[in-house]
């Protein structure tokens, strides 16, 4: 497998420890209405873990089980710290159940989860105590501790469910931008994280200083307040989970964005027609792409407008021309163009082919 790294130095533990070992099993149904109280929820996303120093006797082991749920198989990995026990078995079965009672898509079979005690996973997600989970998007893995944190407040289920909506995120487009940093496309949108980002209101895959404003962290806790709607947002206040962002982040995990809308434009153009405008809608931020094929010997140009302001046009010698923008919707639901062709010399009839994010 893709293993969390370990290495064979450090603190050793002993066959005698981890016999004594046990996890603690979740209760899916009782921890779905779990209170959580004042906390500060602290967690990051990573590249990959960094090695563990803790090994058996006989050298380093980790044992990976697999579990079957709704026809998908997740795979989990016990730390060397806990021996292979029925009771060790039975609780990381609950683990899945739980995952597998939140609304998920096709993802879930991609899963891997390692558990490990409170030590080892803030050394493998390479932060302080404060870091109470981790999720690697390279290995599809979140890294959970076996049991509840001393001190109250945070809960190992929330943190499962918040490491998940990373999980979700590192599976769904939200093309140019990557979705594990930005959030996928449907609550991207909503957000209005392009334009944000644009004016340093969010932080896209920022897990330092702007930790609180990083969208990737905001769509993760969203997925989180689906189960925990009392629990408090300790994200960017522009995040704040509202009824529209969550409806956004449900179509991207039932029903995702599959690539932009496609699309051909056609119109003539001669001695009475020098210019052919076009209505265009923006629903998503994304690309916008327009591909112009006129006829032979003609030199047509495009040329895209927003708001009377001319946002690019192409001047080639020909009428081959090509012409993308990324568009930001700024804090409008939608954003409409106009995209013009325009006659330079020759006449007859043109297509223009089109791409929108949505």
């Amino acid at each position: 497998m893709a293993a969390v790294a370990l290495c064979a130095s450090g603190a050793v533990a002993s066959p005698a420890l981890a016999a004594s070992r046990t996890i603690e099993p979740l209760e899916p149904q009782a921890s779905s209405t779990a209170g959580v109280g004042a906390w500060f929820f602290r967690d990051r996303v990573i590249g990959q873990p960094r090695p563990l120093a803790t090994a058996a006797v006989d050298g380093p082991r980790i044992l990976t089980l697999h579990y079957a749920v709704g026809g998908q198989t997740v795979e989990i990995a016990l730390s060397p710290s806990f021996a292979d026990i029925p009771q060790n078995r039975a609780a990381a079965r609950t683990l899945v159940t739980f995952l597998g009672s939140h609304i998920h898509g096709a993802e879930l079979g991609q899963l891997r989860v390692f558990i490990g005690t409170p030590v080892e996973v803030s050394l493998l997600c390479g932060g302080g105590p404060e870091v109470l989970g981790c999720y690697s998007p390279t290995q599809h893995r979140m890294l959970v501790p076996d049991r509840e944190p001393p001190g109250g407040g945070y809960t190992r289920e929330y943190a499962m469910t918040h490491e998940y909506g990373h999980h979700i995120a590192s599976l769904r487009s939200n093309a140019p931008w990557p979705a594990i940093s930005h959030g996928a496309k449907y609550w991207a949108s909503y957000e209005h994280v392009c334009a944000r980002a644009a004016k340093q209101q969010l932080f896209p895959g920022d897990e330092g200083s702007h930790y609180a404003a990083n969208p990737g962290e905001g769509f993760a806790d969203t997925y989180a307040h689906l189960y925990y709607p009392s629990a408090p947002f300790q994200f960017a206040p522009i995040m704040r989970p509202t009824p529209g962002s969550r409806a956004a982040l449900r179509r991207d995990v039932l029903d995702p964005w599959r690539g932009p809308r496609r699309s051909t434009l056609r119109g003539a153009l001669g001695a009475n027609a020098a210019v052919r405008s076009f209505t265009i809608r923006q629903s998503l931020d994304g690309s916008l792409s327009f591909r112009l094929l006129g006829p032979p010997g003609s030199n047509y140009d495009l040329q895209l407008v927003n708001r009377g302001r001319v946002v690019r046009r192409t001047t080639a010698p020909s009428s081959h021309d090509r012409l993308t923008v990324l568009g930001c919707r700024a804090d409008a639901p939608s954003a409409t163009y106009s995209l013009r062709v325009l006659r330079r010399g020759g006449s007859g009839r043109f297509s223009v082919s089109t791409e929108i994010a949505g």
